[in-house]
């Protein structure tokens, strides 16, 4: 790259759009072990609280493409307002409800459910309005640099989050994501989002036309088994997220603080990778960088499922937060990678959410109901094995 980094923090409006969307992460973050914290509390089948997990991924499985579609369309600001409102609704209610100690585990399943229709809803439209803020050349860096902030919100989310819960109680917690997702609403219905920073033609971008051979790449036989490999790593990978509540706050009887910073360790293994992406993110050696994030991240599955200790888990989420930045930044640039020239930008990456929280969502559930059945470690164990199995067969296919 000849231009910096940060190249495109000069454009205000990419600027304005990073740090609302970093407060919006952050809060994010914040909730996650918020909603973790409150679970364990109401009820402790692991089961019941992988749930949690799943409750929010299994409406980007059905909504994703169909929100990506509706965005290619050209509305992809009507529906981003729509789906951050919604978002905001959900989020303000859990807080009052919390704070009136009426939530019950059914109010707080379906209320993620609500939160996770507005992922679904969100994240299509939103990924493909990141690189159209700046002109064409500065796409990489815009993508490099969101990513950067996401890093750095998992870090410091976490870490606020156990903060509030032990001062405040996670209502508090609930509040301040509610009310972080006021600046992208005010971005998103000031900022018109259909053209790029900086173009000549912005004011008059065409409108996109469909035609038929924008859909081959979408569900082509040739693309099969990169959905299918998505779908098997994220169905192991969601081990992590259904059980580490368990792990922490139900078998081990972690404070409000050690267990936000069990996603802030999260986070930080995640930044390492970030700082290191020059080096094992580089196009020509994608294969052996997802076999290695594939193994780093079952490692971190299995320390998780066998830590005798508070500093055994931490290193376990520290290792699984270094694969997994690597794993998921690296499906998604080649999920954007095989569009091509077709127009359906945002219904290809809708194709890809979809189909990583196929794997997410019927994960969670399925290793909660194993380690309901026998022990979250036995579940841990099953799920590490076989994702060091998928990252040892994709190393050695890449090796020759």
């Amino acid at each position: 790259m000849n231009e910096s980094v940060w190249s495109p923090m000069k454009f205000s409006v990419y600027r304005s759009f990073w740090i609302c969307a970093f407060l919006s992460n952050l809060g994010t973050w914040i909730q996650d072990v918020a909603a973790g914290w409150v679970m364990t509390h109401l009820n402790t089948s692991p089961l019941v609280i992988s749930l949690l997990s799943f409750s929010s991924s299994l409406p980007i499985l059905f909504l994703s493409i169909p929100a990506g579609y509706v965005a290619d369309l050209g509305h992809r600001r009507n529906i981003l307002l729509f789906a951050q409102g919604l978002m905001f609704f959900a989020a303000g209610l859990l807080a009052y409800l919390v704070w009136q100690e009426k939530v019950t585990e059914l109010s707080l399943l379906g209320l993620s459910v609500v939160m996770g229709i507005g992922l679904a809803l969100t994240n299509p439209a939103f990924q493909s309005v990141l690189t159209d803020l700046v002109p064409s050349h500065l796409q990489a860096q815009a993508v490099l640099v969101y990513y950067m902030g996401i890093n750095i919100t998992r870090v410091l989310g976490p870490t606020i989050g156990g903060g509030l819960l032990s001062g405040f109680g996670p209502g508090s917690a609930f509040f301040v994501n509610s009310i972080s997702f006021l600046g992208l609403i005010i971005f998103f219905y000031r900022w018109p989002v259909h053209a790029a920073a900086g173009s000549a033609e912005a004011a008059a971008a065409p409108k996109i036309k469909l035609q038929p051979e924008d859909w081959i790449p979408l569900f082509s036989l040739h693309n099969l088994k990169l959905w299918i490999e998505i779908f098997l790593v994220t169905f192991c990978a969601s081990s992590l997220w259904a059980l580490y509540p368990t792990r922490g706050r139900v078998e081990m009887g972690l404070s409000s603080l050690q267990y936000g910073s069990l996603l802030g360790f999260f986070g930080l293994g995640a930044c390492l990778s970030a700082i290191l992406s020059d080096k094992i993110m580089l196009p020509h050696r994608t294969h052996k960088s997802l076999a290695g994030s594939y193994i780093i991240y079952a490692l971190g599955v299995l320390i998780l499922g066998f830590a005798p200790n508070y500093g055994f888990l931490c290193a376990a989420m520290f290792l699984a937060g270094t694969g997994w930045l690597v794993l998921a930044t690296l499906m998604n640039m080649s999920s954007r990678q095989i569009t091509g020239k077709s127009h359906l930008k945002a219904t290809m990456l809708g194709v890809f959410l979809a189909v990583f929280y196929a794997g997410m969502a019927l994960g969670s559930v399925t290793w909660g109901a194993i380690a309901k059945l026998s022990h979250s470690s036995m579940a841990l164990l099953i799920a590490g094995i076989l994702l060091m199995l998928i990252g040892f067969a994709k190393g050695l296919r890449a090796a020759f």
